[in-house]
């Protein structure tokens, strides 16, 4: 028996040994097995990597293929214009009435092929009776020091001309040659199309427009005006519009036959048949309408002895409507009549004079958009054509360009300065950025080419191309938010070489064909990133690794804002696309907005230096952005709300269901928009954002809401961007938000409203959230 005890135990310590070395190859196998899986969990990562590489490079072979056949198609299509020489008339034999832009204008002296934009010239031993339009013409894009080289010579007394065809520029005078047009500020026999009607620059010293929702007016109809003509009665004038007038008609007009108190009072004036008198100003402060009077007789037909210049100054720098009894001779007495007649349609009241007595039931009848809306244009004609000596040459130039078919001058570009000692735009110490930092924003699969580089192409230049009411009129720009409408689609596909990328969709598996092209109803184009930074310079670095492999993406431009050249051990990420470093000049968040002249797309990605966003958040909003190219869009919304204690408005960056706002720290705009911040935008606005050291971007948004009359778009969830590692920020300085709130109603003040307007939607892309069935892929896996 002991000796089977013995060999059992035996047994069992054999056995013992044998589970030990099971269980040690278990583990053993159970570690492989893990090992394995997770080798193939790497391989699979790197075989989906691999493939989306693979279809980026393809789908960047075929964009430098497709790239390349348009270059060869276009390359030899532009014409050039050459010299056509001009059958001239014998304008010397013409009386003054007879002489008109086709008569006695000499064409000869503006060849379209040598002439990219109208260039006027100056005799400086000619006469300056007033320095301010003599200043005026030397600061002007038009203005030439030679006269070999100029369409038109400036003169400012009555002077030989011959030669070079002349603008005269004064007081109405008899003593010029009919050949001469003339721009005068006081009433003479007008030639529609040929002599042009200045506004007179009385009371033009207005600082800031009216309040235009904040207005409590006293009368619906006002005017104080007064005429030293005798043969003036106003008793039956008057008494029609008074007509069936009720109790509720609140009317304070004051028509007087002495010129008493009354502007302006200059000798050159007199024969201005009414003029406004100083009570007017208070009056028209007061009042919804003002009564515009050119005679009260109906017989009187020569608009040459009357005027309407003064009248509408002071309507217009009152912020009241013009009310105009018409009886024709429109181009004889507004301003700039030819190139301003829709802007003064929309600005003024024009009534028939045989339905006078109508007038008071159909002021009452606009709602309170319509005079709103009508107060808004009002402010902008005179705030861009009327209200300096500056403004009133350029659009004095404007109308005589538009009927020689010239094209205003190229808006001016911001030279852009490197900001290495070096003197090279282009960093030269890099690294390939981390694989860790990659890992973290491009997460999506494939979401567009790599290239080739393609500027937007600028509009033709040569070609005479229709305004649009929305852009700076004054300059010819590159590109502008506005256009005609697209192209019907088919164009997209009846011509294999153009500039479009539709979308194939006979594959049938949703997002990898829309993966593959940008489609859309704009041709293809590619993205600017523009990021302001001062001295953070670690901050930087990782947000530009970040945006290595960017489909679209066409160049990185950073504004570096610090006086300090960036330091020679800087060593920055090597992207796919150049970078350019541009020194700011002095530290001003205006430098963001700048129109540097390395710029060669439309659209803009403005981005702070702290901010990180997804490949697939970027071109989700890019794709978004090129749908609604006048807009705003991005990722960050802020509000403006109202403070019924105090009356005014307050900044809110709390999570709101309504916006009106988007920050642009990280945002699209359109490329004229630097144009119109920096050159069109009140001057005020950025003194403010100088010494606030802030609100830079509520002014952009103001701009392009006052612009637009459109709200911003925002995409996608982000709400903030908060930066871990940045020491200081300026939006955790003590008073930011008070500051910004100040910011809302300091602009509100200037523009006379508060442009800003709410909306209460974000975009997404289209099969977000949407269940599909298998084998097909959705836009974008996660927005």
């Amino acid at each position: 028996l002991e000796a089977e005890i013995r060999e059992m135990i035996g047994i069992h310590a054999s056995i013992n040994n044998e589970m030990l070395l099971i269980e040690q190859s278990r583990r053993s196998l159970l570690l492989a097995k893990s090992e394995l899986e997770n080798q193939v969990i790497k391989l699979r990562g790197t075989v989906a990597t691999a493939e989306r590489d693979l279809l980026r490079l393809q789908a960047t072979v075929t964009s430098y293929r497709k790239v390349a056949d348009l270059l060869s198609t276009n390359a030899s299509t532009f014409r050039y214009l050459s010299p056509v020489s001009f059958a001239t008339s014998n304008s010397q034999s013409l009386s003054f009435n007879e002489c008109n832009m086709y008569t006695c204008f000499n064409w000869t002296a503006c060849p379209l092929h040598l002439s990219s934009h109208l260039r006027v010239c100056f005799h400086h031993e000619s006469a300056v009776l007033d320095p301010r339009w003599h200043h005026a013409l030397l600061t002007s894009p038009h203005f030439s020091t030679s006269c070999d080289r100029a369409c038109l010579r400036v003169i400012f007394s009555p002077e030989a001309c011959t030669g070079t065809p002349c603008l005269y520029i004064g007081m109405a005078t008899h003593e010029l040659s009919p050949t001469v047009i003339r721009a005068s500020f006081t009433q003479g026999a007008i030639r529609p199309g040929y002599d042009l009607v200045l506004a007179p620059l009385v009371n033009a010293t207005a600082a800031q427009p009216s309040l235009i929702a904040r207005r409590r007016n006293k009368w619906l109809l006002g005017a104080s005006l007064g005429t030293s003509d005798v043969t003036e009665e106003n008793g039956t004038f008057v008494g029609s519009i008074l007509v069936g007038a009720t109790d509720d008609d609140s009317v304070n007009l004051v028509l007087k036959r002495s010129i008493e108190g009354c502007w302006p009072v200059e000798e050159d004036h007199n024969h201005v048949l009414w003029r406004p008198c100083y009570a007017s100003i208070e009056i028209l402060k007061n009042s919804t309408f003002c009564l515009l009077v050119d005679s009260l007789l109906d017989s009187r037909v020569n608009k040459s002895e009357v005027g309407l210049g003064e009248q509408l100054i002071a309507c217009l720098s009152n912020g009241a409507i013009p009310v105009f009894a018409s009886s024709g001779g429109e181009s004889q007495l507004f301003p700039f009549w030819e190139v301003l007649e829709q802007q003064w349609r929309r600005s003024v009241v024009f009534i028939p004079r045989p339905r006078l007595s109508h007038l008071l039931p159909l002021l009452h009848a606009f709602d309170e958009k319509i005079l709103v809306e009508m107060q808004r244009q009002g402010q902008e004609i005179w705030r861009k054509h009327l209200s300096t000596v500056d403004a009133q040459m350029a659009t004095m130039f404007l109308a005589i360009s538009r009927r020689l078919g010239l094209p205003q001058p190229p808006a001016p570009l911001t030279k852009s300065i490197p900001a290495f000692t070096s003197g090279r735009f282009h960093p030269d110490r890099v690294y390939l950025p981390r694989p860790e930092v990659l890992a973290q924003v491009d997460v999506d699969g494939l979401l567009g080419p790599l290239g080739p580089q393609w500027d937007s192409p600028p509009m033709p230049q040569v070609v005479p191309i229709p305004s649009f009411p929305n852009a700076d009129v004054f300059w010819t720009h590159l590109h502008t938010p506005w256009g005609l409408p697209p192209l019907p689609v088919e164009f997209q596909f009846l011509n294999t070489v153009n500039k479009y990328r539709p979308i194939n969709h006979t594959w049938g598996t949703a997002g990898k064909e829309f993966a593959a092209d940008l489609g859309g109803m704009f041709p293809y184009e590619q993205f600017t990133i523009m990021v302001l930074t001062y001295d953070r310079e670690a901050v930087l670095s990782v947000m530009l690794e970040g945006l290595m492999n960017l489909a679209y993406l066409h160049s990185v431009v950073v504004i570096w804002n610090n006086p300090k050249s960036p330091s020679k051990d800087l060593i920055w990420p090597k992207l796919h696309v150049p970078i350019y470093v541009i020194r700011g000049g002095k530290n001003s968040l205006n430098n963001r907005f700048l129109p540097f002249d390395v710029l060669k797309t439309e659209a803009l990605l403005m981005l702070d230096d702290d901010v990180t966003l997804r490949h697939d958040e970027i071109v989700l909003a890019f794709r978004i952005w090129r749908e609604n190219r006048d807009r705003i869009v991005g990722f960050p919304a802020r509000g403006h709300f109202w403070s019924s204690s105090s009356q005014n408005w307050y900044y809110n960056s709390a999570h709101s269901c309504e916006y009106s706002m988007i920050l642009t720290g990280a945002a699209f705009i359109h490329r004229y928009y630097l144009h119109a911040y920096s050159i069109e935008m009140p001057a005020q606005i950025r003194q403010i954002v100088d010494i606030e050291l802030n609100c830079e971007d509520i002014a952009m948004n103001f701009l392009v809401s006052h612009i637009t009359r459109k709200p911003p778009l925002k995409v996608t969830t982000h709400w903030s961007f908060i930066c871990a590692n940045c020491t200081s920020t300026l939006y955790g300085r003590v008073g930011h938000t008070a500051v910004r709130s100040s910011c809302i109603n300091r602009f509100e003040r200037i523009y006379g409203y508060n442009p800003l307007i709410y909306t209460q939607y974000r975009a997404d892309s289209v099969l977000f959230k949407t269940r599909l069935p298998l084998g097909m892929q959705k836009c974008f896996n996660y927005v």
